[in-house]
């Protein structure tokens, strides 16, 4: 792989990663340390995933989110840093892969 598909490759996977930890771990920090709630509909009024029913639920998803692209985040700039073609490219696909799965997991349990 050239130099210019490594360093597009490597910016792709470090920003959507970046911005996904940013907003689950925002929501996390929101919704459980700061308890600012007022503005979400919990409790299973109106339709929502599952993970709407509770305060605890909802912030508890967001962390374990945010986690997940945490790592990803950190095995990336690893990779970068190694210049390690192959583990990039796992990188990549396992950031697609959760934020695939962060999307369908979003489905569940719609009303």
């Amino acid at each position: 792989m050239n130099r210019w598909k490594f360093w597009i490759i490597g910016l792709l996977t470090i920003l959507i990663n970046g911005l996904l930890v940013f907003i689950n771990l925002g929501e996390f920090y929101k919704t459980r340390i700061l308890k600012s709630t007022e503005n979400y509909n919990f409790g299973g009024e109106g339709p929502g995933p599952y993970y709407y029913r509770t305060v605890e639920l909802y912030s508890t998803i967001n962390l374990i989110w945010g986690l997940l692209f945490l790592l990803t985040l950190l095995f990336a700039t690893w990779t970068i840093l190694k210049r390690k073609n192959r583990s990039l490219f796992f990188a990549f696909g396992l950031t697609l892969f959760l934020l695939l799965t962060m999307f369908i997991h979003g489905q569940i349990g719609l009303n």
